[in-house]
């Protein structure tokens, strides 16, 4: 009796970026290498899209959103269980170290090879379907 075939769920970013050129790029490429992409343009939208993912493998996070600013995100997304597991890269211009509760941070202007390297490592990606024996 031949394997079953099981469809593989790829992983789940979501952006936070409120240039709608970049937020579009990034989308475009990260589709691309087969992630699921949800997009939001401030944080009151980011928390929503993430209460309706079953799950994100990861928020990359404009540090200089409007209204709540990234950082007030952050601290959100660190104070609510549901989001605990999520992993958080900050995109910024601004030089410094590492924000409290983020897994890294891209400097902007983000280029695509760190952006790519930084998604896949937060989010591997599976490929195809996965055959189990019968």
């Amino acid at each position: 009796m031949p394997g079953v075939t099981h469809p593989v769920v790829q992983p789940q970013v979501l952006i936070v970026e409120d240039d709608p050129d970049v937020r579009g790029a990034m989308a475009e490429a990260l589709h691309d290498e087969g992630f699921e992409v949800s997009m939001a343009i401030n944080a009151v939208e980011a928390l929503r899209v993430l209460a309706a993912l079953e799950s994100a493998c990861l928020v990359l996070l404009d540090w200089e959103i409007p209204r709540v600013d990234g950082r007030g995100l952050l601290e959100r997304l660190r104070s609510d269980e549901r989001f605990a597991g999520t992993r958080v890269v900050v995109m910024t211009a601004e030089a410094g170290p590492l924000p409290p509760g983020a897994a890294g941070v891209l400097r902007k202007p983000v280029r695509l090879e760190m952006l790519l390297d930084a998604t896949r490592r937060h989010c591997p990606v599976a490929s195809g379907a996965v055959k189990t024996p019968a």
